[in-house]
């Protein structure tokens, strides 16, 4: 596989799961309701905390040792985004909403919803290890070059959600409220079905 070809398949995979709905981009919304793009790009920072040691150590050949712990991670998963969802409605429940709050806690909510997501170390112990092999066959750096090519999007994807939510946050009260309650029932749903596959 030659360098360009390369790059197009990274690119082309690494936006299928970039821009589909989860956790990540509901809690880059939501928080980015709060902080704009800074919270995108803590959001993106504590992901990539996570997620580039994972991609070394499968380059490093441990992914059917991760794998093992698959329910742990959905079961675990799933009570914190029950955690972050419910903490968010019970916010909603003040006679305003204080826009300043939460900025904080984008940086570990992107390490969290990283590492206790069961889908995203799925992902990347099966078409993310295709990635890593093809990889680590161009030269010795091919890895680094790889997760690169990958979370670059990522970044640019999370940054651009937080903008848009906190662009539309300049709504008025109640309708700031109602959007809030939306992101906060669909990470409650993305908790129950974490919890559920735990068990299947």
């Amino acid at each position: 596989m030659d360098i360009l070809a390369f790059i197009m398949e990274v690119e082309a995979i690494t936006l299928s799961g970039a821009l589909s709905p989860g956790p990540l981009t509901v809690s880059a919304a939501s928080l980015g309701i709060k902080s704009g793009k800074k919270a995108g790009f803590l959001i993106s920072l504590g992901h990539m905390t996570f997620e580039l040691p994972l991609v070394l150590l499968i380059a490093a050949g441990v992914s059917i040792v991760a794998q093992s712990f698959r329910s742990i991670l959905s079961l675990i998963g799933g009570i914190f985004l029950l955690y972050f969802a419910f903490t968010q409605l019970r916010s909603l429940r003040k006679a305003s909403i204080d826009i300043s709050e939460g900025k904080g806690n984008a940086f570990l909510a992107g390490i969290m919803l990283t590492a206790l997501n069961p889908y995203f170390i799925v992902w990347w112990l099966t078409v993310g290890t295709k990635l890593v092999m093809d990889s680590m066959q161009l030269f010795p750096l091919g890895v680094l070059f790889m997760y690169i090519l990958h979370v670059w999007m990522d970044f640019a994807w999370l940054v651009f959600i937080a903008y848009i939510f906190y662009k539309g946050s300049r709504l008025n009260e109640p309708a700031l409220k109602v959007i809030m309650g939306i992101l906060s029932f669909v990470l409650i749903f993305f908790g129950v079905e974490f919890i559920y596959s735990a068990f299947k």
